[in-house]
């Protein structure tokens, strides 16, 4: 079929056969998407990464616990958690537990010292700079280890459960 319709354009005059050329081209050109203009194949798997990150975030989930960190069998419970495992945990000590939650009160830096040490930034250790004015403050955005324990912040907690605060 292709050397039919070869042979058939080259019997065609000159003229002709350039403007066919051109025709051809300038509908190929019409409908060629470049490489670079394409999505990349990575990107759905990207998408769907920041997804479960910002719900991480927003469940006071650490980042070791998500599903693409660690395999299942692996898992440890860790202060503050907030994930089906962590929640379910029957292996750990109940009253080791409120020990650990009482030691982060009192201490800020506990919960640094029991994690393993990291090279990178730890991805739930970070702060948003607040600016108003002149005053310039960092709040922490990041994993909570008092989350769901008795010594939780009234604030955060009322914000995670969705309950009016009042400010009087």
């Amino acid at each position: 079929m292709n050397n039919e319709l070869r042979i058939l354009l080259s019997k065609l005059p000159i003229d002709i056969q350039k403007k066919i050329y051109i025709l051809c081209f300038r509908e190929f050109w019409r409908n060629y998407i470049p490489l670079t203009a394409k999505v990349p194949s990575w990107y759905a798997r990207k998408t769907a990464i920041d997804n479960i990150k910002f719900n991480a975030k927003l469940n006071n989930i650490h980042f070791l616990h998500l599903p693409f960190n660690i395999l299942p069998e692996n898992k440890l419970w860790i202060m503050g958690c907030q994930c089906s495992f962590c929640k379910t945990e029957k292996k750990i000590n109940i009253r080791q537990k409120h020990i650990k939650e009482r030691c982060q009160y009192l201490n800020g830096y506990y919960f640094k010292t029991i994690m393993p040490e990291s090279t990178t930034t730890n991805y739930n250790d970070e702060f948003i700079l607040n600016q108003s004015g002149n005053f310039v403050s960092f709040q922490e955005f990041g994993y909570d280890p008092l989350c769901g324990s008795a010594y939780e912040d009234r604030i955060r907690y009322s914000l995670r459960n969705n309950i009016q605060l009042d400010f009087t």
